[in-house]
């Protein structure tokens, strides 16, 4: 059981360092039952505690209260003058955003962020803001920017010695390399972030890792490695009561299992993310498994369903602003409509990873 975290005025810093290492080892929900026990109006004269309280409860699916927390981290802030808080909660807000669909809000906040943090000197909010950049330029299809961006992230993280920030910088430039075809680097990248996620000693961060790096081997034509290594973090998942990214995790082992010729249970797996991820409002991670059910039916024969499921899809993905994407399933529509196309199988698993799925860098550990 967390220990109650009391909040008179003189043990504020014993709080907040408190706080900060139940973030570390990613305790987001003892941070949530800890905090959530003293009475609001102490939490809100603390605009760093605020912002933790806030980054915490969208942690653990909570969005709404997430954001009226992060957004009152943010006005407090900017009342006290408190410009390293008011940098960190500008990007908290874009994390949240970009986990709802909200991808241009998202930039915004980011690129905000990014510039009260580099004039504060603050690398690891220049860090925090880089890496989340990235995912906006990845989701985007412009690779080559999102290269860029977590480069300056990681060079940031390393000034700043946060080791859980280049893990998770790590795994991010690990899904772009693997969009971009260059599976090699994916997966040299992607070692790197299992092996920084583990000197982190944080479960649900070398899930994290591990699930990115099952999938980089999916595609490298290894799928029983993958289901090995997805399965694992599927288990560190529900020990952990992740129920979002279980989901996201699910979503993998589903293009496992479609490789090992399992296709009944992929399609019925993709069904069951499909229906967690509008449970959870989790817009890309449902577009995500609706294209990849689009790919699957289509290879099946299917025609008609992966029509309906490509056109979902589509549609979600068209509003996140992820043109790439979008593009690649008005090919699939328009060849499945001639009945021509036909897809090798690898490439039913082409695609990035939703935002969710990476690292966004939103928690209380990147102090």
């Amino acid at each position: 059981m967390p220990t109650t975290l009391t909040m008179e005025p003189q043990e504020s810093l014993i709080t907040l360092l408190v706080v900060r290492k139940l973030t570390e080892t990613g305790r987001h929900s003892d941070i949530v039952e800890s905090l959530g026990a003293q009475p609001p109006e102490t939490l809100e004269q603390s605009p760093t505690l605020a912002l933790q309280y806030g980054i915490a409860h969208a942690r653990v699916g909570s969005r709404e209260a997430g954001e009226r927390w992060v957004a009152l981290a943010l006005d407090r802030s900017r009342e006290r003058g408190d410009r390293a808080v008011e940098a960190w909660a500008l990007n908290a807000s874009g994390a949240i955003a970009l986990e709802a669909g909200r991808t241009a809000d998202a930039a915004g906040h980011f690129m905000r962020g990014l510039m009260a943090a580099k004039r504060e000197g603050d690398d690891a909010t220049v860090g925090r803001c880089s890496n989340n950049l990235g995912i906006v330029s990845n989701l985007r299809g412009d690779y080559g920017r999102a290269v860029g961006s977590y480069t300056i992230a990681l060079a940031a993280f390393q000034q700043a010695r946060m080791h859980r920030g280049i893990a998770e910088t790590l795994n991010n430039l690990a899904i772009t390399y693997r969009d971009q075809g260059d599976l090699v680097n994916a997966l040299k990248t992607a070692d790197r972030a299992v092996e920084a996620a583990e000197r982190v000693g944080d479960r649900g961060l070398l899930a994290q890792t591990r699930g990115g790096r099952a999938e980089i081997r999916l595609l490298s034509g290894d799928p029983l490695f993958a289901r090995r290594e997805i399965e694992l973090a599927l288990e560190t998942r529900r020990e952990l009561g992740d129920a979002v990214q279980e989901a996201e995790d699910l979503r993998v082992l589903a293009g496992a299992l479609a490789a090992l010729e399992q296709t009944a249970e992929a399609a019925r797996v993709l069904c069951d993310v499909i229906e967690r991820a509008q449970e959870h409002r989790r817009p890309l991670l449902a577009a995500q498994a609706e294209r990849d059910l689009a790919w699957l039916l289509h290879q099946a024969g299917r025609l008609s369903e992966s029509t309906d499921a490509a056109r979902k899809a589509r549609v979600r993905f068209n509003q996140l602003r992820a043109e790439a994407e979008a593009q690649k399933l008005d090919e699939l529509l328009g060849l499945a409509a001639t009945t021509r196309w036909r897809a090798a199988p690898a490439d039913r698993h082409r695609a990035p990873t939703p935002a969710s799925k990476r690292h966004l860098h939103l928690d209380g550990s990147r102090v």
